[in-house]
Protein backbone atom coordinates (compact mmCIF):
# COMPACT_ATOMS: atom_id res chain seq x y z
CA UNK A 1 0.00 0.00 0.00
CA UNK A 2 1.20 3.20 -1.10
CA UNK A 3 2.09 6.43 1.41
CA UNK A 4 -0.86 8.32 -0.20
CA UNK A 5 -3.72 5.39 -0.39
CA UNK A 6 -2.61 4.72 3.56
CA UNK A 7 -3.14 8.96 4.26
CA UNK A 8 -6.32 8.23 2.45
CA UNK A 9 -7.43 5.26 4.49
CA UNK A 10 -6.52 8.05 7.49
CA UNK A 11 -8.78 10.54 6.22
CA UNK A 12 -12.02 8.04 5.99
CA UNK A 13 -11.43 6.70 9.32
CA UNK A 14 -10.72 9.54 10.96
CA UNK A 15 -14.06 11.16 12.89
CA UNK A 16 -16.16 13.81 10.74
CA UNK A 17 -17.42 16.85 12.27
CA UNK A 18 -21.23 16.74 11.77
CA UNK A 19 -22.82 18.97 9.05
CA UNK A 20 -19.11 20.60 8.04
CA UNK A 21 -17.45 18.01 5.92
CA UNK A 22 -14.57 18.19 7.99
CA UNK A 23 -12.76 15.72 9.36
CA UNK A 24 -10.52 15.50 12.81
CA UNK A 25 -6.88 14.22 11.83
CA UNK A 26 -4.20 13.11 14.18
CA UNK A 27 -1.48 16.20 13.59
CA UNK A 28 1.18 14.35 14.57
CA UNK A 29 0.40 11.09 12.33
CA UNK A 30 0.01 13.62 9.00
CA UNK A 31 3.00 15.13 9.49
CA UNK A 32 4.63 11.63 10.13
CA UNK A 33 3.26 10.60 6.70
CA UNK A 34 4.33 13.86 5.29
CA UNK A 35 7.94 12.81 6.66
CA UNK A 36 7.90 9.58 5.01
CA UNK A 37 6.59 10.68 1.50
CA UNK A 38 10.01 13.53 2.13
CA UNK A 39 12.13 10.47 2.33
CA UNK A 40 10.63 8.54 -0.69
CA UNK A 41 11.53 11.23 -2.72
CA UNK A 42 15.34 12.03 -2.31
CA UNK A 43 15.62 8.06 -3.30
CA UNK A 44 14.64 8.78 -6.90
CA UNK A 45 17.24 12.06 -6.47
CA UNK A 46 19.84 9.62 -5.48
CA UNK A 47 18.77 7.07 -8.08
CA UNK A 48 19.61 9.99 -11.28
CA UNK A 49 22.84 11.09 -9.48
CA UNK A 50 24.09 7.42 -9.28
CA UNK A 51 23.19 7.52 -13.21
CA UNK A 52 25.26 10.27 -13.89
CA UNK A 53 28.00 9.62 -11.99
CA UNK A 54 28.13 5.99 -13.60
CA UNK A 55 27.62 7.46 -17.05
CA UNK A 56 30.41 9.43 -16.28
CA UNK A 57 32.63 6.98 -14.86
CA UNK A 58 31.37 4.86 -18.25
CA UNK A 59 32.93 7.61 -20.60
CA UNK A 60 36.10 7.90 -18.55
CA UNK A 61 36.44 4.33 -19.13
CA UNK A 62 36.24 4.61 -22.60
CA UNK A 63 38.38 7.27 -22.64
CA UNK A 64 40.94 5.63 -21.07
CA UNK A 65 40.29 2.82 -23.54
CA UNK A 66 40.70 4.81 -26.48
CA UNK A 67 43.64 6.32 -24.93
CA UNK A 68 45.17 2.71 -24.19
CA UNK A 69 44.30 1.32 -27.64
CA UNK A 70 45.66 4.56 -29.38
CA UNK A 71 48.92 4.47 -27.33
CA UNK A 72 49.53 0.90 -28.48
CA UNK A 73 48.74 1.65 -32.04
CA UNK A 74 51.26 4.71 -32.21
CA UNK A 75 53.66 2.22 -30.67
CA UNK A 76 52.97 -0.69 -33.10
CA UNK A 77 53.38 2.18 -35.83
CA UNK A 78 56.90 3.19 -34.72
CA UNK A 79 57.98 0.09 -34.02
CA UNK A 80 57.23 -1.03 -37.64
CA UNK A 81 58.10 2.33 -39.49
CA UNK A 82 62.00 1.41 -38.03
CA UNK A 83 61.79 -1.87 -40.40
CA UNK A 84 62.46 -0.52 -43.52
CA UNK A 85 60.82 -3.48 -45.91
CA UNK A 86 57.86 -3.21 -43.74
CA UNK A 87 57.10 0.34 -43.51
CA UNK A 88 54.31 0.53 -46.04
CA UNK A 89 52.53 -2.42 -44.22
CA UNK A 90 53.14 -0.99 -41.22
CA UNK A 91 51.69 2.70 -41.97
CA UNK A 92 48.80 0.88 -43.22
CA UNK A 93 47.93 -1.55 -40.17
CA UNK A 94 48.58 1.61 -37.70
CA UNK A 95 45.85 3.34 -39.63
CA UNK A 96 43.42 0.56 -39.61
CA UNK A 97 44.46 -0.04 -35.56
CA UNK A 98 44.09 3.94 -35.29
CA UNK A 99 40.84 3.69 -36.89
CA UNK A 100 39.53 0.67 -34.92
CA UNK A 101 40.41 2.16 -31.93
CA UNK A 102 38.44 5.79 -33.13
CA UNK A 103 35.47 3.20 -33.96
CA UNK A 104 35.37 0.90 -30.60
CA UNK A 105 35.75 4.54 -28.46
CA UNK A 106 32.89 5.75 -30.49
CA UNK A 107 30.98 2.84 -30.00
CA UNK A 108 31.88 2.54 -26.07
CA UNK A 109 30.72 6.49 -25.72
CA UNK A 110 27.52 6.03 -27.78
CA UNK A 111 27.20 2.66 -25.68
CA UNK A 112 27.51 4.76 -22.45
CA UNK A 113 25.35 7.58 -23.18
CA UNK A 114 22.60 5.14 -24.64
CA UNK A 115 22.51 3.32 -21.44
CA UNK A 116 22.65 6.65 -19.84
CA UNK A 117 19.69 7.74 -21.67
CA UNK A 118 17.37 4.41 -20.97
CA UNK A 119 18.24 5.11 -17.09
CA UNK A 120 17.39 8.85 -17.14
CA UNK A 121 14.21 7.77 -19.42
CA UNK A 122 13.03 5.25 -16.94
CA UNK A 123 13.70 7.21 -13.54
CA UNK A 124 11.64 10.28 -15.17
CA UNK A 125 8.51 7.73 -15.99
CA UNK A 126 8.86 6.53 -12.16
CA UNK A 127 9.77 9.93 -11.25
CA UNK A 128 6.55 11.02 -13.04
CA UNK A 129 4.06 8.54 -11.81
CA UNK A 130 5.28 9.71 -8.54
CA UNK A 131 4.30 12.83 -9.25
CA UNK A 132 1.13 12.30 -10.75
CA UNK A 133 -0.18 10.10 -7.69
CA UNK A 134 0.57 12.72 -5.64
CA UNK A 135 -1.18 15.21 -7.68
CA UNK A 136 -4.36 12.38 -7.32
CA UNK A 137 -3.81 12.16 -3.85
CA UNK A 138 -3.97 16.20 -3.74
CA UNK A 139 -7.52 16.63 -5.94
CA UNK A 140 -9.08 14.12 -3.76
CA UNK A 141 -8.03 15.83 -0.55
CA UNK A 142 -9.56 19.01 -1.81
CA UNK A 143 -12.46 17.71 -3.12
CA UNK A 144 -13.28 15.49 -0.18
CA UNK A 145 -15.21 18.44 1.61
CA UNK A 146 -17.54 19.47 -1.60
CA UNK A 147 -18.15 15.69 -1.74
CA UNK A 148 -19.57 15.60 1.56
CA UNK A 149 -21.54 18.30 2.02
CA UNK A 150 -23.21 16.77 -1.27
CA UNK A 151 -23.69 13.81 1.16
CA UNK A 152 -25.46 15.40 3.64
CA UNK A 153 -27.61 17.60 1.06
CA UNK A 154 -28.59 14.60 -0.96
CA UNK A 155 -29.76 12.96 3.00
CA UNK A 156 -31.18 15.77 3.95
CA UNK A 157 -33.54 15.81 0.78
CA UNK A 158 -33.91 11.91 1.17
CA UNK A 159 -35.49 12.93 4.91
CA UNK A 160 -37.88 15.74 3.42
CA UNK A 161 -39.43 12.70 1.31
CA UNK A 162 -39.53 10.58 3.46
CA UNK A 163 -41.92 12.33 6.04
CA UNK A 164 -43.66 15.49 4.07
CA UNK A 165 -46.38 16.13 6.93
CA UNK A 166 -43.01 17.55 9.49
CA UNK A 167 -41.05 18.89 6.14
CA UNK A 168 -38.21 16.26 7.15
CA UNK A 169 -38.18 17.63 11.10
CA UNK A 170 -38.22 14.80 14.05
CA UNK A 171 -40.97 15.75 16.66
CA UNK A 172 -40.17 18.98 18.70
CA UNK A 173 -38.88 20.94 15.39
CA UNK A 174 -35.09 19.44 15.37
CA UNK A 175 -34.34 18.59 11.65
CA UNK A 176 -33.08 14.56 11.71
CA UNK A 177 -29.89 14.11 11.30
CA UNK A 178 -28.95 11.09 8.59
CA UNK A 179 -25.88 9.74 6.89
Amino acid sequence: MTLIEEMEKMIEKAPHIPLSGKVFIDGDLLLDYLDRLRTALPEEVRQAQWVRQEKDRLLEEARLKARSILEDAEKRSEIMAQENELVRKARAQANEILNKARDLAGEMKAGALDYADDLLARLETSLKQALAQVDRGRQELRAYPAAAAGKEAAAAAEEEKANPKTGGKEAGGRRALTR
